[in-house]
């Protein structure tokens, strides 16, 4: 499944298991602040919530939690 931050960058999550999914590029892991960020942007404005960092980094897609979009004229 892909997800898209609101810079237009992408990142790449994969079934892993219950719950959540597997999340393919670490640069997406902020291991300082034990929290997923959009490496280009800085964002953390994601539909993603961090389930488990002590093996491959484990995130679940949060229900209802939208990005925000670019306006057209942005």
């Amino acid at each position: 499944m892909n997800i898209r931050c609101t810079c237009g960058n992408e990142t790449i999550i994969s079934p892993g298991g219950k719950p959540g999914y597997i999340l393919r590029d670490e640069d997406w892991f902020d291991a300082a602040k034990n929290e997923i960020r959009c490496p280009k942007c800085k964002s953390t404005t994601l539909p993603l919530e961090l389930v488990d960092a002590s093996g491959p980094i484990k995130v679940q897609v949060v229900p209802g939690r939208t990005i925000p979009k670019k306006s057209f004229w942005g």
